[in-house]
């Protein structure tokens, strides 16, 4: 598991010719994710609530169907998406609302739910960046230092 993805996602290229639909070579366009530094806040900003409990509530179920269900529901994998992408420009790069909204005009957005390889980077990179900030606030704790909330 990793705390950053980059994947490459493939548009579908379709165009018109002589009354036919033709399919071209896909656009491909590769984007960079994480929830290191302020993806986490952002999705609870943009999502209405903390991402343990909609990770909670999407793993929830009575059985697998219902849990894959949850855990794809397209406004959270969405808003886990916007909030994670990372925005790379020059030796900097930006996580903040306005990557939220460019990410939101992109062509991927409207295909992100479809892309099974991707929301399994995306899941599992989620959990690996929650559970290092979790262990980072019980660590504080321990230590008798305030978090952040």
């Amino acid at each position: 598991m990793s705390k950053i993805i980059k994947h490459t996602f493939e548009i579908p290229n379709l165009t018109v010719e002589n009354g036919e639909l033709v399919e071209h070579e896909p656009t491909k366009v590769t984007y960079t994710f994480t929830l290191l530094f302020k993806g986490i806040g952002l999705f609870e900003e943009i999502h209405g609530e903390p991402l343990l409990t909609s990770l909670a509530s999407s793993l929830s179920g009575s059985d697998e169907i219902e849990k894959a269900s949850n855990i794809l529901d397209k406004k959270f994998i969405k808003d886990l998406a916007c909030a994670s992408y990372v925005k790379i420009d020059g030796n900097k790069f930006h996580n903040n609302r306005s990557t939220v909204e460019e990410f939101k005009k992109t062509q991927v957005y409207g295909i992100i739910e479809s892309d099974v390889e991707f929301l399994t980077e995306l899941l599992e990179m989620t959990v690996e960046c929650v559970g290092n900030d979790e262990k980072a606030k019980l660590k504080s704790k321990a230590e008798g230092r305030p978090t952040k909330k």
